[in-house]
């Protein structure tokens, strides 16, 4: 086999070189493809570049009551596509002589999220790959063209959480970083920031046997319920009823490992709910013998609110898998108890 098998185009002694362009473009499109595949071929879940959501890569910052903030970061979407934000967004470089110039990338601070809905309406911070185009020659026939392109990436506030089951379009393409409620005032509700940022994950040997690899693990609730028979998946919020027995609303594989001590709940009690006296949501972890773990509970009382949940998993023995199951009961109230935008991340 050549070494030059696979590169797009081949140059040879005595060649006319008709279509100089279309040949150089074709090497350059070749190139970055050949990476991007080999990204994409080892990512389980695309995601953000972290270990767990202590970190602030990319997190979505509450500013005041119509903007928000995205933190500098990296991550990669499913087709292998670096997105890349700086913390200095301005140009770098001169445009002439620097092979590294970049024109200034899209801001990133202060965003204005628009919405004023009539309603009370949920809205989502997606991230996507974007590219932007720079330095305009002319050709034989005085039209002018582009003749830079640069990655970059494009900050959407929209009401579907990008990168979710059942995400269609430009949805499919992108990554949640996190979301809100606005009232009709156009305000963020709660004055707080959900944050759903995906773990960035890649292949191992553990996720052959459908296990999770790493303890630094993020779950969305909208990713959990798709893989049980729960009806409220479509709409990413859970639902209990008057019932006098809990209801399993989700249960995955986790793989735990050494140094991790918490594992963090977090959700969203949207106004839409009817919390009472005797609303949980029940969190448990069960090694494979179905010995409990850890368990707790959180007790919904009101609504409009963000909430947290914290287990002690300091005593789970690394590298063995585990359960983590989540139920709901609402045994004596009145009304649907809901719950949405359920995150789990193991620190």
């Amino acid at each position: 086999m050549s070494i030059y098998d696979g590169v797009g185009s081949l140059f040879f002694d005595d060649q006319y070189v008709n279509y100089i362009h279309r040949d150089l473009d074709n090497i350059e499109y070749t190139k970055l493809k050949t990476i991007r595949d080999s990204l994409a071929s080892i990512i389980k879940q695309p995601g953000v570049a972290i270990d767990s959501l202590s970190e602030s890569s990319l997190k979505v910052a509450y500013v005041d009551a119509k903007h928000f903030t995205v933190n500098p970061g990296t991550a990669i979407d499913k087709y292998g596509r670096i997105i890349y934000v700086p913390n200095d967004i301005s140009a770098e470089g001169s445009i002439i002589d620097d092979p590294y110039y970049h024109l200034a990338w899209p801001s990133r601070e202060t965003i204005a999220h628009g919405k004023i809905p009539n309603v009370s309406t949920r809205y989502y911070v997606n991230i996507y790959y974007n590219t932007q185009q720079d330095i305009i020659e002319s050709d034989d026939e005085a039209e002018s063209h582009y003749t830079r392109i640069y990655d970059s990436y494009y900050i959407a506030c929209e009401d579907f959480q990008a990168g979710a089951s059942g995400s269609s379009g430009s949805g499919s393409m992108g990554i949640c970083l996190g979301s809100f409620e606005v009232n009709t005032d156009g305000n963020i509700r709660f004055g707080a920031i959900t944050d759903l940022r995906p773990l960035l994950e890649v292949l191992s040997e553990a996720a052959g046997i459908g296990s999770v690899p790493s303890s630094r693990r993020v779950f969305t609730l909208s990713r959990i319920a798709d893989n049980l028979a729960n009806s409220e998946a479509a709409n990413n919020y859970w639902a209990a009823t008057t019932t006098a027995y809990s209801q399993i609303k989700a249960d995955v594989t986790y793989q735990h490992r050494s140094g991790s001590e918490a594992m963090n709940f977090r959700f969203c009690v949207p106004s839409y709910s009817y919390p009472s006296a005797n609303a949980y949501l029940y969190a448990y972890v069960y090694s494979c013998g179905s010995v409990l773990g850890a368990s707790g509970s959180y007790h919904i009382t009101t609504n409009s609110k963000i909430c947290d949940l914290v287990l002690d998993v300091s005593g789970l023995t690394p590298n063995n898998t585990y359960y983590i199951q989540i139920n709901m009961r609402n045994y004596t109230g009145t009304g649907t108890v809901y719950v949405r935008d359920l995150v789990i991340d193991v620190s």
